[in-house]
């Protein structure tokens, strides 16, 4: 009969470490955040989608507000051929739209000029100069800034033609090309089965965490309890030897309050561990 129960009985399977648990949350959580990622690209495809037919049922506004203007063109050129002939007419209109548009679109140049860059130099170059001086104090050289820039202009230039060189290579090599991207309802399948399981590491990470804080304040008061419980034998011990000389013959009679507590300081450690255990218990309780 033994060894039949000991036949059905199968060996548990290792808890993995916590160190192995975090290891696993810190593989998993760059992926779902490119997975969510790509949830975020697609939905982005399917709203522009429908802003893209809401721009084009907009133009088609716009073409009929251009057949508008185009008819109060058609009557300008009217009204100006009854007092001149009708291609001088039409030429007058076209002549005052041509020099409005110049207008504006020299207007627009020079505002763009400078505005150009878009973006605030000044203000980065500043921020830049704040860290700095933070870093290095008043040792620092703004020149450094300009020298980092260079490095960073020839490092895109560099980045730009490799990219350009592997877009060739790949042009000639058709067959080798990335893997197929996950459809839109796998990315949400797999980020909600990703969440399930990071949520249980966290819950497991934190279990392991409260039982490893309970077991060392636990070991921290046995063996506070074993320091006070030898510090109280030294000290009986003490008394005995100072009083043994004065004493007639009380050495012999029966063994001191030191040897007592010395051959039965294991059992009174452990009621002492008992006891701080279960008041960390109560105390864990009463906080939940």
């Amino acid at each position: 009969m033994a060894q039949q129960g000991a036949g059905h009985t199968r060996t548990a399977a290792p808890r993995p470490s916590l160190v192995d648990l975090i290891k696993v949350v810190l593989r998993l959580g760059p992926k779902q955040i490119n997975d969510e990622i790509q949830l975020a690209i697609g939905q982005m495809k399917t709203k522009g989608i429908a802003a893209g037919i809401a721009a084009a049922l907009m133009v088609v506004g716009l073409v009929f507000l251009t057949f508008l203007v185009v008819a109060l063109i058609v009557a300008a050129v009217a009204a100006f051929g009854l007092i001149f002939e009708l291609w001088a007419a039409a030429l007058i209109v076209a002549g005052i739209f041509l020099l409005i548009a110049a207008v504006f679109v020299l207007i627009g140049l020079l505002r763009l000029k400078k505005a150009m860059p878009l973006m605030p130099e000044d203000a980065i170059r500043g921020l830049r100069l704040d860290l700095g001086v933070a870093k290095e104090g008043s040792s620092f050289d703004p020149r450094t800034l300009d020298r980092q820039d260079a490095e960073r202009r020839r490092k895109k230039e560099e980045a730009k033609r490799e990219a350009q060189e592997r877009k060739k290579q790949q042009a000639k090599t058709p067959g080798e090309g990335s893997p197929k991207k996950p459809s839109y309802r796998e990315l949400l399948r797999r980020t909600a089965q990703r969440r399930e399981h990071l949520g249980s590491l966290h819950d497991e990470i934190r279990e392991r965490s409260d039982k490893e804080s309970l077991k060392s304040e636990a070991q921290g008061g046995v063996a506070g309890l074993k320091e006070k419980l030898r510090g109280a034998g030294r000290s009986a011990g003490d008394a005995d030897a100072g009083e043994a000389p004065q004493g007639s013959g009380a050495d012999h009679e029966g063994p001191s309050a030191g040897d007592f507590v010395a051959a039965r300081w294991k059992p009174l450690a452990v009621l002492g561990a008992s006891a701080a255990a279960g008041a960390v218990f109560l105390r864990e309780l009463t906080k939940r």
